[in-house]
């Protein structure tokens, strides 16, 4: 089928920053070009963005800090802030930018908005990449499992989502309501996904663990079957319901020109690693973004 061409924006191009999720050992204070110093938490979006007038990855230390920490909240709300001149430092408003996060870097966000750190002026959008607004069952699983002695399956799950002890960041996304969460984090989560709901304007959240051929796709496969998630419809790491964060499902289609896409696509395809399946339009997440209308 013949993609869709989007190589023009809709409306004023504005800048665009991306802002990763966990996993990341890099502290730089200094806004990137390219994705490179992220660790492979994000792929590189040059050629297509027609939407960006210029492109920046915030490179952040998410090993160390889990999202309810204010420290890494005010970082990603400071680099927001640095993208565009028209945005007020003072009152901590986000003007004229579009803000991408992946993964925990949607949870770090929504909290931050949720506890005022920033906000969002109406010339603001943001795109939100497969978020675990409910936690992941992942990491109670392997909570468990480094606990109670480890497996030669979970032992190859560690090279998808890291070693025991879990570091602060994974042990921070526990599952909302589970066997490791609290009722404090109960409620930061029901905060988070607040804000997320009200503030997000484009999301993508899968519902399939198996997504593009690439050096992901077999520990994704298996992170899919044998993680004890709440549903079949993860991205291997995240359910279908936890990205949604309380938003409608019915919003959700799975064509790349849905604003709000639901494709068939891992964790690490969502982030752009992988680039675009060939016949799928459900299985195109740069295309997605390139088309995005925001």
């Amino acid at each position: 089928m013949e993609a869709t061409e989007c190589k023009t924006c809709p409306t004023t191009p504005r800048p665009c920053i991306f802002l990763h999720g966990l996993g990341n050992p890099n502290d730089v204070a200094e806004l990137q070009d390219t994705p490179k110093l992220t660790r492979r938490k994000f792929g590189d979006m040059h050629g297509h963005a027609p939407c960006c007038s210029e492109i920046k990855y915030a490179v952040m230390n998410t090993k160390d800090a889990g999202w309810r920490n204010d420290t890494l909240q005010h970082k990603y709300c400071d680099f927001a802030l640095s993208m565009s001149k028209t945005s007020d430092v003072a009152t901590g408003t986000i003007d004229r930018t579009i803000i991408v996060t992946h993964s925990m870097g949607g949870l770090v966000l929504a909290h931050a908005l949720a506890t005022g750190k920033c906000r969002f002026s109406d010339t603001t959008s943001w795109v939100s990449l497969s978020p675990p607004m409910t936690g992941s069952m992942a990491v109670d699983y392997l909570m468990g499992a480094c606990h109670n002695g480890t497996s030669g399956i979970t032992e190859k799950l560690y090279d998808l989502v890291g070693q025991c002890p879990l570091n602060t960041a994974r042990k921070s996304t526990i599952y909302q309501g589970g066997e490791f969460s609290s009722p404090s984090i109960d409620a930061a989560y029901v905060a988070a996904q607040k804000a997320y709901r009200d503030n997000v304007a484009a999301a993508m959240c899968s519902d399939s663990y198996v997504g593009l051929l690439s050096t992901y796709q077999a520990k994704c496969i298996l992170a899919g079957t044998v993680i004890p998630h709440k549903s079949k419809k993860n991205d291997a790491l995240v359910e279908f319901n936890s990205c949604l964060g309380g938003l409608d499902e019915n919003l959700f289609g799975n064509h790349y020109l849905d604003t709000f896409y639901k494709p068939q696509l891992n964790h690490a395809d969502t982030a752009f690693l992988n680039g675009d399946g060939l016949l799928k339009n459900s299985q195109k997440p740069k295309k997605w973004f390139e088309c995005l209308q925001l």
